[in-house]
């Protein structure tokens, strides 16, 4: 497939990849030190750690969090959508008290929960020009859920504060991220967190 290293092995896997792989570290470097400098100086942005975030979806969630790990003194905190997370870095966000404690963080996931189940088949999934084809990965939030609840004990044992939100049923797909983008957006930027909305 386009962006493969070799046959069967995917170049973003291993760039978002746990925090022990030096393709995962070599890429947080990439994003901190190059690309956000690059960002901060052609736009009008707020360089300040508190007003910088990383956010993302599936292993883009694990490599957001990589992010705020490697690079606590650029990103003020990161938003993780359906993680994949791997062994190393629940043991070295256990190990982050003193960062994490002055930083924001949003988890959430999706997948069979309580009553609700994962639909396998849900038709607005194929009314896209692109991959057509695909099933929403309707067993991955299912699946991940035990690695999230892992993270969860993670960030207890450092003393983190952040937000936690289950979505019973959502699908591991971009169009169940978006419908639900607003709230890691307003936990990360409202003064107040995600918490100091009702109805959320």
């Amino acid at each position: 497939a386009e962006g493969d290293l070799l046959p069967g092995i995917r170049r973003r896997h291993l760039e978002y990849g746990d925090v022990s792989l030096p393709f995962a570290q070599a890429h947080a470097d990439f994003v901190a030190l190059t690309v956000k400098p690059l960002v901060d100086n052609q736009f009008h942005s707020n360089p300040a750690p508190d007003q910088t975030f990383a956010m993302g979806s599936s292993l883009g969630g694990q490599a957001s969090l990589h992010l705020l790990l490697r690079h606590g003194d650029k990103f003020g905190g990161a938003a993780c959508l359906s993680p994949a997370f791997g062994p190393a870095i629940l043991d070295q966000a256990r190990k982050s008290r003193e960062l994490l404690k002055e930083k924001r963080i949003y988890v959430d996931i999706g997948g069979d929960l309580d009553e609700i189940r994962v639909p396998t088949i849900d038709l607005f999934d194929h009314l896209t020009p692109q991959h057509w084809w695909n099933p929403g990965y309707f067993w991955l939030d299912t699946q991940l859920q035990g690695q999230v609840m892992s993270m969860r004990q993670a960030l207890d044992e450092a003393g983190a504060t952040y937000c936690f939100r289950q979505y019973p049923g959502g699908r591991h797909n971009e169009r169940a991220w978006a419908q639900r983008i607003d709230k890691p957006l307003i936990h990360l930027f409202s003064p107040a967190g995600l918490q100091g909305f009702d109805g959320f």
